[in-house]
């Protein structure tokens, strides 16, 4: 399956809202490249502007293989979408593609403020990254409550403070048994010292 044109359309307008990725791709002019997502594949080529055009030929300098929704993740989790890439091939290239697609940031309210102006994108946006947040707080109440839960009323988990102290008896317990077995060892041996003379 070969990934649309529009997934490079998507790339060059991030590229765009990031200073200094053009710069960085331009000492790779010419070279070509295959961005892989899940089993659909683009081949594309870097331009002297240092943006990605499509190209059809297959000989490949490098190949960037994401999962099947890296580009709806990318803008917001560049970073971390891309530590789930395996990359193939010129490990110079590689490395700098590497770092521009790490640095991608969408500008949401920049897009946005086309449509609807600026002070509506910036609320826009703002009030999407306030809904985010408040749903990250909510998940994280979520988490917390059914930890608690599951520590104090069904006795499923043991808190660490509770734990921390019964390590410590255990730990001495070991010890002392040790020592003990070491004992016995040194009375065994003795006795049967005594009993060979």
């Amino acid at each position: 399956m070969v990934l649309p044109a529009a997934a490079l359309g998507i790339l060059n307008h991030l590229l765009d809202q990031t200073p200094g990725a053009h710069e960085r791709l331009r000492a790779h002019a010419g070279q070509r490249a295959c961005l892989a997502l899940g089993s659909a594949g683009l081949s594309f080529l870097i331009d002297g502007q240092g943006r990605f055009v499509e190209s059809a030929d297959d000989g490949h300098a490098v190949t960037l293989r994401l999962p099947a929704d890296a580009l709806l993740r990318l803008p917001h989790q560049g970073e971390g979408v891309l530590r789930e890439a395996r990359i193939e091939g010129d490990a110079a290239l590689a490395e700098v593609l590497g770092q521009v697609l790490k640095s991608l940031r969408w500008d949401a309210a920049e897009d946005l403020s086309r449509v609807v102006g600026d002070v509506a994108a910036e609320r826009i946006v703002g009030a999407a990254r306030g809904a985010l947040a408040r749903g990250n707080d909510l998940a994280a109440r979520f988490a917390a409550s059914g930890a608690e839960y599951l520590a104090d009323e069904s006795g499923m988990l043991v808190r660490p403070a509770v734990a921390a102290p019964l390590a410590g008896d255990i730990d001495t317990l070991r010890d002392d048994v040790a020592r003990l077995q070491k004992r016995i060892e040194l009375l065994e041996r003795r006795r049967s010292a005594q009993a060979v003379r």
